[in-house]
């Protein structure tokens, strides 16, 4: 198809292109409105210890693999059933994935979505959601899930001794929003797969139209060819 073609195409197709146009118009001012209020985010971390390690300590319990699984099976306790995302980069947002509202509580990995790998004995409360008083809240009930944890009664068989300390710097709420740059590159591409998108939808739709011209030619041609035969 040649470009002048296309635009004499285009031009019997408008309302195709003009429907389509004003969806993509619709959805970008959508997203753009809900992306405008940002989300409010949270990145708190709990360090497993024992009794008489020191807080900032990188040796010992931090590195034990019995107090990292045992850290693992209270952050597994904190959301029952959750389904972890993963990331290529250890220090992803949680709000990366696009989301606006969520809880994730997992050990600090530094594997990759592939592989994890769990040196340390650190949780992690990734929060994500729509104003501060929700994340706190969240937060909240999060790390009193953590401090009241069945597996911090002291059962048989779990860690002695074991004691839980909040990073006191990572309990704070940030508020994300895009900056000026991303809000021109995201309607930038939005108008882009706009137009790609109303394009396509229109020769799509020309198509479909003159296929089903000509197989209603060749059905009547073929009625007109059986009625003579008959009359014959």
């Amino acid at each position: 198809m040649t470009a002048r073609e296309l635009l004499g195409m285009l031009g019997r197709r408008w309302y195709v292109v003009t429907a389509v146009l004003a969806a993509a118009a619709l959805l970008t001012w959508h997203l753009a409105s809900t992306a405008a209020a940002g989300v409010y985010s949270t990145r708190t971390a709990v360090t497993f210890l024992y009794g008489y390690d020191s807080a900032l300590s990188l040796e010992g319990s931090l590195r034990d693999e019995n107090v990292i699984a045992f850290a693992g099976a209270v952050a597994a306790e904190v959301v029952p059933g959750q389904e972890a995302i993963r990331y290529s980069a250890v220090d992803a947002p949680y709000y990366g994935a696009g989301l606006r509202e969520g809880v994730q509580v997992g050990l600090v990995d530094y594997g990759n979505q592939w592989a994890p790998s769990y040196a340390v004995a650190v949780i992690v409360l990734q929060i994500v959601g729509p104003s501060a008083e929700w994340v706190e809240a969240k937060q909240t009930e999060a790390l009193r899930r953590v401090e009241y944890s069945s597996y911090l009664r002291r059962q048989p068989g779990t860690p002695a001794d074991i004691r839980i300390r909040v990073d006191p710097l990572t309990l704070r709420i940030e508020h994300i929003r895009p900056d000026r740059t991303a809000q021109v590159a995201a309607l930038g591409a939005m108008t882009v797969a706009g137009l790609l998108t109303s394009v396509g939808s229109a020769v799509g739709f020309d198509r479909a139209l003159a296929h089903r011209t000509r197989r209603g030619g060749r059905t009547a041609r073929t009625r007109g060819i059986a009625h003579h035969e008959e009359m014959a």
